[in-house]
């Protein structure tokens, strides 16, 4: 099958990323052709159609200048991008379309031309774009609704968006304009959600249950060699605030026997750092962006990993990894974590942003090697099970050859 995978970024900037280039490969290995459509980059991976990608689009700030109002359009309707994509449908003739992140640099004008030509779309959910301006439905430090369903303006007055009314009120704008359009949801045939958390929040804001199917990500496990025991605590992904770094290192703090290592870069990297000096932490080190045989070295020689998340996180790809080198997680009962950490047999939900519960939860793992080796072996044996990339591929098939015929 030829299928296009169109994406705003063709390189690894986050998870959506990896999951995309890891069922790039898993298509691939099934002889599937994959075409890619996305923004480009310096940072992109090489591709033979990269002379089809759209011109860069940079939003970090939204101005009122004739180059501030021009990325705004584009923001909400790229013609360029709608442009290059039908000419790239008419050169390739691909079976069907299966989206990721389209929103901002790409937008939705791709998808009519779509489903001009009659074909298929498939949408991976990443992220809660489709239900409020706010993706991340993150914001001031806490869980942010106050957009939905369908109440977008609330984010100008809110300042949802990067604490911008600027960014808030286009995104809002955008958001109300593709809905009276009705770009998404007229023109994706099936909307994946890795998790039910994700599938029953957007069902509760309007997304047709009857457009939604619950695929679960998997995890490559070539390379993934499990370990017993361990000499640290880890954590792996984006330095932001979301992610709950910051109740880690208070946590660390308070148990300075064990050791923590945390992997990754982001916005938040000298706040946590300074922080982590502040409280004189000295049992918390930097590791910085680590990928492929040094970072599943990383999960090796770790006992458990954490996973501190204040967000909605969609899913919760990192516990994977864990599982696949034998770890237990401790992470926030929090979102699509509840769905990827059985409390009590592949690790330990705590309250989310609650650094003595974390600190305890903690301390109890490192005084007991044993359970936490226990722990480890059956979240190897269920990631094997659940989560590997055949079961996914038998899954994603269905979808597939449902929307082909």
């Amino acid at each position: 099958m030829k299928i296009v995978f169109a994406n705003k970024y063709y390189y690894l900037k986050g998870g959506a990323e990896r999951h995309l280039f890891e069922l790039r490969a898993l298509l691939r290995s099934h002889g599937h052709e994959v075409i890619p459509f996305a923004m480009r980059d310096p940072n992109n991976e090489r591709s033979e159609w990269e002379d089809r990608f759209v011109s860069p689009v940079r939003t970090e700030k939204v101005r009122l200048t004739p180059g501030g109002l021009k990325t705004a359009g584009r923001v909400i309707y790229s013609l360029e991008a709608r442009r290059k994509f039908a000419s790239l449908l008419d050169q390739e003739r691909p079976e069907l379309v299966h989206i990721h992140n389209i929103y901002h640099q790409i937008s939705p004008s791709i998808l009519p031309e779509v489903k001009r030509r009659g074909l298929p779309v498939v949408m991976t959910a990443h992220d809660y774009k489709l239900v409020a301006p706010n993706y991340m439905l993150f914001h001031h430090g806490a869980i942010c609704e106050h957009t939905m369903p369908d109440r977008f303006w609330r984010a100008v007055g809110h300042r949802c968006v990067k604490d911008s009314f600027l960014a808030s009120a286009l995104e809002a704008l955008a958001m109300s304009f593709h809905r009276w359009r009705g770009l998404y949801l007229d023109n994706i045939d099936r909307i994946i959600a890795p998790s039910r958390f994700l599938a029953a929040l957007f069902a509760e804001y309007g997304i047709p249950a009857r457009k939604m199917v619950h695929i679960p990500h998997f995890v490559d496990l070539t390379g993934w060699t499990p370990q017993p025991g361990g000499e640290y605590a880890l954590f792996v992904g984006r330095l932001s605030a979301e992610k709950g770094v910051d109740v880690l290192i208070r946590a660390a703090a308070a148990v300075p026997d064990v050791p923590v290592h945390i992997v990754g870069r982001g916005p938040e990297e000298g706040r946590l750092k300074a922080l982590a000096e502040e409280l004189r932490v000295r049992n918390v080190v930097f590791r910085g962006f680590l990928e492929g045989a040094s970072l599943r070295e990383e999960y090796r020689k770790a006992r458990f990993v954490v996973i501190p998340s204040v967000w909605y996180e969609v899913f919760g790809l990192v516990a994977l990894e864990a599982y696949a080198a034998g770890k237990p997680v401790i992470a926030s009962q929090l979102g699509g974590l509840e769905e990827v950490v059985k409390d009590g047999e592949t690790g330990i939900l705590v309250s989310a942003g609650d650094s003595n519960d974390l600190a305890g939860k903690m301390n109890a793992f490192w005084a007991d090697a044993e359970e936490a080796r226990r722990m480890g072996e059956r979240a190897r044996v269920w990631v094997e099970t659940e989560f590997a990339p055949e079961r996914y591929y038998e899954r994603l098939m269905e979808v597939y050859g449902e929307l082909t015929g």
